[in-house]
């Protein structure tokens, strides 16, 4: 029975991942039109709603497939090499999906109880205000970074009432985008600012912290720390390091630098740094995976996890997102001018790297927030994200 189930697991894993690399060919298409609109096109989106990204962490009674973070980072990045910024949606349309475990059932049913591919976008940022009405909240504020607003059906959100912290998803017709995602990298993601204008929420789409447990929420992937939401985004920036490796390797073999007769792959600062930056890589994802493996086996055989394990999440998933950064430069710093010749796709991995490594949750401050784990001092990593 043991053996039957891993094989379908495994079969269940390998027709994800096919669906991924049929999604991240169109991503791939598009990628340019990303880059110039600030969102991913609206055949992407379809592309990857029929690769099943938005079910990967929903719970199974609710249409989804509940699937281990190992899968799901794979599927993300396997996504990242068509584009980087559609891989940016596995966290999109998932993020709310496995926080919501905390929700109250009603909620939970009204978002996604007859269709499991609702787009929810998020942020925590900053929490909205609630003001109490009949039936529900007036609900107003500004929230910023909000990835996939512009297709969204929701918008999801903290929310002040009275003093007390409540989840709120605010219909997005309701909502209006601050079209100000001016960035260097990452164009597509659409992560713009939303203000919520005095907007009417009827109660079952806002709540406090659930007071009983979630009986869709009761399998195993729902037993590990929320930092298994790493798994919907980091492998991205994995995903870039592998590609900048692959074009520096083919740059090496066709480039011949200035004011020399001898191609690029004949010098030894070049030879260094991709020698450097395959290690680096090599060993951040191995370590990445393997933590996320852990991570799922723990919760499997039902044992707790301690501020020490969750951090360990916190590690893996950090160093994963800034050793990938570390490669990016080390090709950077072989290839020379070829990294800012918009004609070569390096021009474009290394503005989104360094785009991604910025990421609140992942960058290089996130190491001191194990440090203060295992120190035993105040934490600073965001509470609802522990």
């Amino acid at each position: 029975m043991k053996t039957k189930t891993m094989n379908q697991h495994t079969e269940h894993a390998a027709t994800l991942l096919e669906r991924a690399a049929a999604a991240a060919e169109v991503a791939k298409q598009h990628a340019s039109w990303g880059e110039q609109h600030g969102r991913l096109h609206d055949e992407v989106v379809s592309a990857l709603v029929a690769a099943g990204v938005p079910r990967l962490y929903l719970p199974a009674d609710l249409g989804g497939y509940e699937i281990d973070p190992v899968t799901c980072a794979r599927v993300t990045e396997q996504l990242a090499h068509g584009d980087a910024s559609a891989a940016w949606f596995v966290m999109v349309y998932n993020a709310a999906r496995i926080m919501s475990a905390n929700w109250p059932a009603a909620m939970v049913q009204a978002l996604w109880g007859t269709n499991p591919d609702t787009l929810v976008a998020a942020s925590g940022h900053t929490p909205l205000q609630g003001r109490r009405q009949r039936d529900g909240f007036i609900v107003s504020g500004r929230n910023s970074f909000v990835s996939g607003c512009h297709h969204a059906q929701f918008i999801m959100s903290p929310m002040q009432v009275d003093g007390e912290l409540f989840t709120v998803a605010v219909p997005a017709a309701d909502c209006v985008i601050e079209d100000n995602w001016n960035t260097l990298g990452m164009r597509a993601t659409g992560s713009n600012d939303v203000s919520v204008p005095d907007v009417f929420v009827p109660g079952e789409l806002a709540g406090p912290p659930a007071s009983e447990p979630n009986p869709s929420y009761q399998g195993t992937l729902y037993q590990c720390p929320s930092r298994v939401v790493f798994a919907t985004y980091v492998p991205a920036a994995l995903s870039l390091a592998q590609q900048a490796l692959t074009e520096l390797e083919d740059l090496a073999r066709n480039k011949v630098p200035y004011a020399t007769d001898k191609k690029l792959a004949h010098r030894s600062l070049a030879q260094v740094h991709y020698g450097r930056g395959l290690a680096q890589y090599r060993a951040a994802r191995g370590y990445f995976l393997d933590a996320l493996q852990a991570a799922w086996e723990q919760a499997q055989a039902g044992v707790s996890f301690d501020a020490r394990a969750r951090a360990d999440l916190y590690l893996a998933g950090t160093h994963a997102m800034q050793a990938s950064s570390s490669v990016v430069r080390h090709v950077a710093d072989a290839a020379g001018s070829s990294t800012f010749d918009k004609a070569n796709p390096l021009e474009k991995i290394v503005r989104d790297m360094e785009t991604l490594r910025q990421h609140g949750f992942a960058n290089e401050s996130r190491y001191g927030s194990v440090a203060q784990v295992h120190w035993d001092v105040e934490l600073d990593y965001p509470l609802l994200l522990r």
